[in-house]
């Protein structure tokens, strides 16, 4: 366990391997944990971080810090905190998909890619009782036991309620087209089509440019990282060496049905 400190509050963060830095950012439901097997395939090539959010796993529960403003203040800081180069990759989910977005926004040049897995691309996608519940009736309710994962479980229950049901009520008046259309970084969307937190949106095609991807993962739920680890990890790893301008991008059976 590694723990930085920003003022009088921790910061609990993990790293693994070497070379160019990326840093995972979880959603509501969990901590840095279920990007494990993310962060051991990409480590081969990247240096990976991932972090604890304000009121998430094993990081401070820091009430007056549940925002989406404050969220991207914490990334700003834990990046300066630890020295870590830039520009960097980042890789969102969920909530975490919104705060990097915002930070890129904030942030251009400090961003290489462009990550973004259930973002919630306006608030009327995101189920609403993610507003109303603590995060372990939610996940047993809304998720149910045919999508229990052991990287989430333990995890859920150190989340406080306020900051699942805050930043959520949040974002339900949120939209982030502008967000995606005005931003010039390589970007990746990835949906899961059964996904029941987050709903995946029809985008405008006008709002996606040559630098821009939208996938949808066939039978995949709030968490392809864990339920299609292999091809979600192949889909990220071309997608952060593919030239945006030229290649495409897309999980691995689509890639080569259409190759041959």
């Amino acid at each position: 366990m590694s723990i930085t400190t920003i003022g009088d509050h921790l910061i609990h963060y993990e790293a693994l391997g070497r070379g160019e830095p990326l840093l995972f950012v979880h959603g509501w439901l969990g901590s840095w944990r279920y990007w494990w097997p993310a962060m051991q395939e990409l480590s081969s090539r990247h240096r990976t971080f991932a972090l604890d959010l304000w009121g998430f796993g094993d990081s401070s529960k820091v009430t007056h810090k549940y925002s989406l403003a404050a969220y991207v203040e914490m990334l700003e800081q834990f990046l300066e905190k630890l020295g870590i180069a830039r520009p960097i990759v980042l890789v969102g989910h969920g909530l975490g998909a919104a705060v990097a977005l915002r930070f890129t926004q904030n942030n251009p040049q400090q961003v290489k890619r462009l990550a973004l897995i259930a973002l919630p691309v306006t608030g009327a996608l995101i189920n609403e009782r993610l507003t109303q519940l603590d995060p372990v009736t939610f996940t047993q309710k809304v998720l149910g036991k045919a999508n229990s994962l052991p990287e989430l479980e333990p995890e859920i229950r150190k989340s406080d309620p306020l900051a699942v049901n805050n930043v959520a009520r949040e974002l339900l008046a949120y939209s982030f087209l502008s967000d995606l259309e005005e931003s010039s970084c390589p970007t990746l969307l990835v949906f899961g089509d059964q996904d029941a937190v987050v709903q995946q949106p029809t985008i405008p095609s006008d709002s996606l440019g040559p630098a821009r991807f939208l996938i949808s993962l066939e039978g995949a739920n709030h968490f392809p990282m864990l339920e299609q680890t292999a091809r979600f990890n192949r889909l990220l790893l071309d997608f952060i060496h593919a030239d945006p301008e030229s290649d495409a991008v897309a999980p691995k059976e689509y890639w080569q049905r259409r190759n041959r």
